[in-house]
């Protein structure tokens, strides 16, 4: 019975604390032994502006940072007058100074702050850091945390030279005392223990890391382009390996629920924002960069740059600059995300798998159709099909490739405006706008040159149907048209009476007028 209640009782309290979304965890170790965690007690969590590091210093074997900060000063709460005071007093008047002596102000003025760290514990083995991508949760292992705390150096410089002008100060003779030589011994006790707290004193632990060289190192500001690649770092590699077999399994299912139940309406296909076969890209490493691009698009059809720099991440000789060079060879640029190119998924001389269209006008049908969203934010399919004479298949089959269907409002692409790429990348988004420009006044061109060549194909056409040889009294043949115009049929009727139209107007107007008669009758 006891069993029984303990059970009820853990069935209902998950009842109330039901699970809102499972999220997988993934560990990255890819910055396992790098990583380190930097805090700032004593700066505001409301300061906006970020930190001026000029020059950063390293000590690995300790880990130990020295942070080189520039200081505002031409902010309106620096004194200028003060800072110069400071540093004549710190370095002593130029004149004064000796060659071989190292300036700490170079400037003459405090412009400069140094920020020194701590560790905050001894080990940090139980400590990662996390990043959440709206999917997935991503942890990686810290080597340390460091506390970060303004530190003055220049105020001891200025102590010891205050001690050195006390000892130049002749003090004057005392009365002589006689020393005595006393002899003091010490119980040392335990010695095994007394070497590991002679080891861990804070003079030893000062003397280790007095010992170690500083190490210079290249700060990167929070944004740029390197502290980008590193910060994609922080996510795990091949996490769709324990997920292929189950998105199999749901693919399977769905063909042949599709197999069952035919599609009489077109659905929106929600397609994930990586491709699903990343973790073969993986393996492509050795490939040069057009060729990953390539493949990778080819499989996801539409990226977002952020996307493709964190697949490629690892990749020799990848920048977001060589990236940009890349992209345009094998993509085209539309509302900011990347889509690969219609002459890559439709080579010359190749057809369409589908109605065995031709590469050439499945290439110009698809570009018609990224003009259009280049422009708007629904494209509707009826009124491209109007446009463009390739089957609604084949149509319909692009807009998958590259969009989703929204009820009501009509075709939308896969992936939302990347504002932030097109907010960085101004001069990119402006040269592809102008190709688009060019490709469109040549489709409009072709498409033109299409419209007026099926018009007079039609016009030929009915003329050749309509027309029919009538022979003349006097044995000549004259070609006739049966689709009598205005002119024709009123100026005959009036100059001659008796002609053949005539008679058929006025036998025809004779029997509409003998119905007219019975329905009114009736």
């Amino acid at each position: 019975m006891d069993e029984d209640e303990n059970s009820h009782a853990e069935n209902d309290a998950n009842a109330h604390d039901p699970i809102v979304k499972e999220v997988p965890v993934f560990i990255s170790k890819r910055l396992e032994s790098q990583l380190y965690l930097f805090q700032y007690p004593l700066r505001p969590r409301t300061a906006n502006t970020p930190l001026n590091v000029k020059r950063c210093f390293v000590k690995p074997r300790n880990q130990a940072v020295k942070l080189e900060v520039q200081l505002n000063t031409r902010s309106a709460n620096f004194n200028i007058n003060k800072a110069e005071d400071i540093a004549l007093r710190v370095d002593g008047p130029p004149e004064y100074r000796k060659k071989d002596k190292e300036i700490y102000f170079k400037n003459n003025l405090v412009d400069k702050i140094e920020y020194t760290s701590s560790k905050v514990v001894d080990n940090a083995d139980t400590y990662a850091i996390g990043v959440y991508n709206g999917q997935e949760y991503h942890i990686t292992p810290l080597k340390g945390l460091l506390r970060l705390k303004p530190y003055y150096p220049y105020l001891d410089r200025e102590i010891k030279k205050k001690d050195a002008k006390q000892k130049v100060v002749i003090e004057e003779p005392g009365p002589s005392t006689s020393a005595k030589q006393v002899t003091v011994k010490f119980s040392q006790g335990d010695g095994d223990k007394w070497k590991k707290l002679q080891e861990n004193s804070y003079k030893l632990i000062m003397e280790r890391q007095a010992e170690e060289p500083w190490i210079e190192c290249d700060w990167q500001p929070e944004k740029s382009e390197l502290s980008e690649l590193e910060k994609l770092k922080l996510y795990a590699e091949d996490t769709r390996q324990g997920t292929i077999a189950k998105e199999e399994k749901d693919e399977d299912i769905i063909e042949y629920l599709r197999r069952l139940v035919p599609e009489d309406k077109e659905q929106a296909i929600i397609r994930p924002s990586l491709p699903s076969n990343v973790v073969s890209f993986s393996s492509l490493r050795a490939l040069p960069l057009f060729e990953q691009c390539k493949l990778l698009l080819q499989d996801a059809k539409i990226m977002t740059f952020q996307q493709l720099m964190m697949v490629l991440v690892g990749c020799e000789g990848l920048t977001p600059d060589s990236l940009l060079k890349t992209l345009p060879l094998v993509a085209v640029l539309v509302r900011g995300n990347w889509i690969v190119k219609s002459d890559i998924l439709f080579p010359n001389n190749t057809f369409s798998a589908i109605s065995g269209v031709p590469a050439e006008l499945m290439c110009r049908a698809r570009d018609y159709i990224l003009i259009l969203f280049t422009k708007n934010q629904y494209v509707e399919r009826r009124k491209v099909s109007s446009v463009i004479k390739v089957p609604s298949e084949e149509i319909k089959e692009i807009f998958i490739g590259i969009s989703k269907l929204r009820n009501n409002k009509g075709w939308e692409l896969a992936l939302p405006v990347d504002i932030e790429f097109i907010n960085k990348y101004p001069d990119v988004v402006q040269k592809q706008s102008s190709i688009w420009e060019t490709r469109e006044q040549q489709l409009s061109d072709f498409f033109k040159d299409n419209a007026s060549k099926d018009k007079k194909r039609r016009k030929s056409k009915s003329v050749s149907e309509d027309s029919v040889k009538v022979p003349k009294k006097d044995g000549q043949a004259s070609v006739r048209d049966n689709c009598v115009s205005s002119s024709d049929t009123d100026s005959g009727t009036e100059k001659n009476k008796g002609s053949p139209v005539a008679a058929r107007r006025n036998k025809n107007f004779k029997c509409d007028e003998s119905m007219n008669h019975k329905d009114e009758k009736s």
